[in-house]
């Protein structure tokens, strides 16, 4: 009778090689789907560090600090705007960008943003319904 200890042998590291491939399989699987739920993060644009107080201030601060990269994106205005409703208007030297608070009572704000957008871009905090005929209510 043939010695049968090669085969066992074989059999375990057949068996090894099984899970090895079974268990990458399933790492590159979960690799794959942690990948797609993660991208969904970086769809909205990133916070500048230290969030200022005041929603037109916020929005101020916001729209400054996302004109550096030299455009401002629809997405980009409408998360600096914090839920207001927004409108903006190109011009030849400039960006104005009207944004109304209804939530709060805030009032409407007119943002004038100078271009061309770059670093050194700075927008100034308008009073409450300057420029914007009467404040919303």
């Amino acid at each position: 009778m043939p010695d049968d200890s090669s085969r066992g042998t074989r059999l375990f590291a057949g068996g090894c090689l099984c899970a090895v491939v079974i268990g990458g399989i399933v790492f590159a699987a979960v690799c794959l789907l942690l990948s797609v739920a993660v991208t969904g993060f970086f769809d909205r644009p990133a916070e500048p560090a230290g969030k200022p107080p005041g929603t037109a201030e916020a929005t101020r601060h916001y729209l400054e600090s996302y004109a550096t990269d030299g455009a401002l994106t629809a997405k980009e205005i409408a998360f600096a705007a914090r839920g207001g409703r927004w409108d903006r208007e190109t011009g030849d030297t400039a960006l104005r960008i009207t944004v109304t608070y209804p939530q709060d009572g805030a009032g409407c704000y007119v943002f004038t943003v100078p271009l061309p957008l770059d670093t050194h871009t700075r927008v100034a905090l308008p009073r409450q319904g300057e420029g914007c005929g009467t404040p919303a209510r």
